[in-house]
């Protein structure tokens, strides 16, 4: 079935998702919200303008190569942004950049290759197919240049801890086993299945996506991500490993995007497994499926939230995990040390169901945090399907 705009079809549907967000809790209980997915999206400009590089030890030159329009050159190897010399470029793809001699895009791009030398590929950052920016710290995973063992298709299954559990799975029409691939794996809220998932286009990002990426909708137990004893996130790096032994997938740029209990499966994943998730999307979600804590790996994070939210309410769902990474990826503005109060007030205040975004300032290289509100209820299109979320959600996505 189509996904719908509107997750507040029925009174009964109301009371449901009512219950499902009342319990907040760390262990990943039963309760949830719910919802519906939605649907269509359009492809979106692909990156924020870079703000400048930032200085690495490595490298064996001071100019950095090539420059490029998006950035400076740093004091050890190339330059900072990527992009093309004339797009907003965002800078390569690495996991931070402890390593790397890049510089960092505003809103996350990230600090460069793996090697840390400078001058020949740094500052010309030719950029990928979806305006992404360019990068040569790709981490290809054990099914590159091998023939795909996976096909596109539904209801796939995978046993976890002696339980089969289910997937869709969306390859790329002109599959190239050479090219590794992006993959993001897109969790269907309370109520919702994975083939809505399918049939909604992966939160409308198949066609924004232009083939450049793996999508994989996971079905979660009882149609909800209560995440017991943390099987959920089992489940999940299980089918990660298992699609990079298939696939020909960059192992530095897996996401996480859902929305209400997809969006806190989303965040409980960021907790648990920074290991392995790049970034993620999280659409009027909170906690209810858990975050392990302590947890100190910076993971790059996007929050959309209706302020009229009466399911997952606003801000007492949508902030403590939006404060929790702006801590964890370093961000200095708005200060996310500050009591939640004090914290909503730096937000950008929405007057519409149009998108008022904010940007982090002092996040660590390549570990972007972003948010945006709307007026409106629990929704994940507060202006239709082929609305602001999916471009907003791509964009973010995409600059790695």
């Amino acid at each position: 079935m189509k996904l719908r705009t509107n997750v507040f079809a029925t009174a009964a549907m109301l009371m449901l998702l009512g219950a499902a967000c009342s319990s907040n809790t760390n262990t990943g209980g039963t309760t949830s919200s719910g919802g519906t997915t939605s649907s269509g999206g359009t492809t979106s400009s692909g990156g924020t303008t870079s703000s400048g590089g930032t200085t690495s030890s490595g490298g064996t030159t001071s100019s950095g190569g090539t420059t490029s329009s998006g950035g400076t050159t740093s004091s050890g190897g190339r330059v900072g942004t990527g992009g093309d010399g004339t797009t907003s470029g965002t800078g390569g793809r690495g996991r931070g950049g402890a390593t790397g001699s890049g510089g960092t895009g505003r809103g996350g791009a990230a600090t460069g290759g793996s090697t840390g030398a400078g001058g020949a590929t740094g500052g010309q950052a030719t950029g990928g197919s979806t305006g992404a920016g360019g990068s040569t710290d790709v981490v290809k995973s054990d099914g590159c240049g091998k023939e795909p063992t996976a096909k596109t298709g539904n209801d796939q299954t995978i046993s976890v801890g002696g339980s089969n559990r289910t997937y869709n799975l969306k390859i790329p029409d002109n599959y190239d086993m050479n090219h590794p691939y992006r993959l993001i794996v897109s969790y269907h809220p309370l109520g919702g299945t994975a083939a809505q998932i399918t049939s909604g286009s992966y939160y409308n990002l198949l066609s924004a996506s232009a083939g450049s990426t793996i999508f994989v909708a996971p079905q979660g137990i009882s149609n909800g991500w209560s995440n017991s004893g943390g099987a959920d996130v089992e489940f999940s790096r299980q089918l990660i490993t298992q699609l990079e032994s298939q696939l020909c997938i960059d192992k530095s740029r897996i996401f996480c995007e859902g929305f209400s209990m997809g969006g806190s499966m989303s965040y409980a994943m960021a907790c648990a497994a920074g290991d392995i998730i790049r970034g993620v999307a999280v659409h009027s979600g909170g906690t209810m499926s858990g975050c392990q804590k302590p947890h100190d790996k910076p993971v790059a994070y996007f929050m959309t939230h209706g302020t009229k939210d009466s399911v997952c309410t606003y801000p007492s769902f949508a902030l403590p995990p939006l404060q929790d990474f702006a801590k964890v990826n370093g961000c200095t503005a708005p200060d996310p040390s500050l009591s939640q109060t004090a914290f909503e007030a730096l937000l950008p205040e929405p007057t519409s169901t149009a998108s008022a975004c904010i940007e982090f300032e002092g996040c660590k290289a390549g570990y972007p945090t972003r948010a945006c509100l709307f007026v409106g209820d629990h929704t994940p299109t507060p202006d239709g399907a082929n609305g602001w979320v999916p471009k907003e959600s791509w964009k973010f996505i995409s600059q790695f």
